[in-house]
């Protein structure tokens, strides 16, 4: 198994760089001019048919890196034209002697975005405005050269991250959509969280020779997972019977809610546990025993009949169609005093917010699954904040609340004791309906099949995501949670 990735914020890489420099006992320049070198390698082998190159250039190190690729280009006899955002006689240190490197190859260098040629089929663009150092807004001239880049119809290539893209939250409202995006000695959390998955099309890391040492003492901002380095679950013994592998209560499906509370039964079902429960409403019933026999299903009309309910799982999911009435809260309450794990989604999170249940209560053993608008309801925040840093709203969250949580997304966020992990898994297809009873029902089963807490929901979101994947084989428009089932069944061993 891989270990997961670091991922550095912009300040963390600033002091990479610094060390890359003393450690190799080389100039800065030379540093940004192997970056230019992994960045134009990287351009011909996506375009090797390249046949003229634009760059835009801006006026610090990441415009630096810009004029060394449009050197390269120069010398590979390829017509390229720089526009320089920045006047060249306002440039300094390794940015101007990467300017004067650019004209001494012949760089056809322009001030002016009305002087850069039309572009056609044959033509790439190199973004080489803005880095690690950008906050806040765009300022002119740098706005009207993202969006004639946004409007072109070349493909882009990015160096260290998309103009306008943040690179420690992801952040990015008026920002470059690239198609590859070539980062440097240090992964930035904002490639791969927000708007980052949007924006930076393929991501391709170059550590630039960095050698181990460098990074040691340096705290990641967040520690990102994939399919080779989240846990898995040990392999089932030949002897092995239900009771071993948890017993799975899921509590929700108000009325005209049933089909939430049902998918994340089934999804439980099909990650793995041994036995499921649900307990929901009485009308959903006979749906519940068609839909998936194999769960026991009780119906119940108050907190108190759930009451006995209690006695039997190793673990509770409670959310998924769980609704706001009277009903819901009485099931909630008395499923949050049940000494077993508890995974809270939807409206479950929802009647959290609102603060008449289980007011101020913090729960080592529980898992709290919100989207971008509960997370903001959960402490008190708008979208828009949760939206602009994601990483600060979900360890907020965690820190109110204790236990482990999930904040989903292109880039889902997992807040714990022990820091922040990103997963990536999952495709634009999966904004339907019932996508998040699933992941619920995938964490509690997990959860009953004795992971640790953290380790499980790593686990679901990965599986949750690639299960998707899998099934947007045959397109994304159209997708229903129901069908990324037999795909769950097939990944979580």
């Amino acid at each position: 198994m891989d270990t997961p990735q670091p991922l550095y914020s912009a300040e963390t890489v600033r002091e990479l760089d610094r060390r890359v420099i003393s450690a190799l006992e080389i100039p800065s320049i030379a540093l940004m001019k192997r970056a230019g070198r992994r960045a134009f390698a990287q351009l011909m082998r996506r375009w090797p048919d390249l046949h003229r190159l634009q760059v835009y250039c801006g006026g610090g190190n990441n415009g630096g890196d810009g004029y060394v690729v449009a050197a390269l280009a120069a010398q590979k006899q390829i017509p390229v034209t720089a526009y320089a955002c920045v006047p060249p006689e306002k440039l300094t240190g390794d940015a101007l002697a990467a300017y004067e490197y650019a004209m001494r190859e012949g760089v056809h260098v322009v001030g002016s975005l009305t002087e850069l040629n039309a572009e056609d089929g044959d033509t790439v663009i190199v973004d080489a405005l803005l880095g690690t150092g950008f906050t806040g807004e765009l300022r002119e001239p740098v706005g009207h050269a993202v969006e004639r880049i946004n409007r072109s119809v070349a493909p882009v290539l990015a160096v260290d991250l998309p103009s306008g893209l943040h690179a420690d939250t992801g952040f990015g409202d008026r920002a470059v959509h690239a198609d590859v995006t070539v980062t440097f000695i240090g992964r930035k959390p904002g490639l791969y969280c927000g708007r980052g998955p949007a924006l930076c099309g393929e991501v391709v890391f170059e550590d630039l020779g960095a050698p181990p040492e460098v990074y040691r003492g340096l705290e990641p901002l967040a520690r990102r997972y994939t399919g080779e380095s989240v846990p898995r679950l040990a392999p089932r013994s030949a002897d092995a019977y239900k009771n071993q592998f948890g017993h799975v209560l899921v509590v929700g499906g108000d009325t005209g809610f049933g089909g939430a509370a049902l998918m994340a039964a089934e999804s439980t079902a099909r990650a793995g546990a041994g036995l499921i429960s649900l307990a929901t409403r009485p009308e959903h019933l006979p749906a519940a025993l068609t839909r998936c026999p194999e769960v026991m299903v009780h119906p119940v009309i108050s907190g108190q009949e759930l009451e006995p309910l209690l006695e039997l799982p190793d673990v509770i999911a409670v959310g998924p169609g769980l609704g706001r009435s009277p009903w819901s809260e009485q099931l909630l309450a008395r499923a949050g005093r049940a000494e077993v794990p508890l995974v809270v989604d939807a409206d479950a999170l929802n009647i959290l917010a609102g603060g008449r249940v289980l007011a101020g209560v913090r729960r080592d053993d529980w898992v709290l699954t919100p989207h971008v608008g509960e997370a903001a309801r959960l402490i008190g925040w708008n979208t828009a904040e949760v939206l602009a840093d994601p990483f600060s709203a979900v360890r907020a969250v965690q820190e109110k609340f204790s236990g482990v949580v999930v904040l989903k997304g292109a880039g889902t966020l997992i807040a714990h004791d022990g820091g922040v992990d990103l997963i990536n898994s999952g495709n634009p297809g999966m904004a339907s309906g019932g996508m998040g009873d699933l992941l619920t029902g995938i964490i509690a089963a997990l959860i009953g099949q004795h992971m640790p807490l953290v380790d499980a929901v790593r686990l679901a979101v990965w599986l949750h995501g690639a299960a998707g994947d899998r099934a947007a084989a045959d397109g994304q428009r159209g997708l229903l949670a129901t069908d990324l089932l037999p795909w769950v069944r097939k990944l979580v061993d």
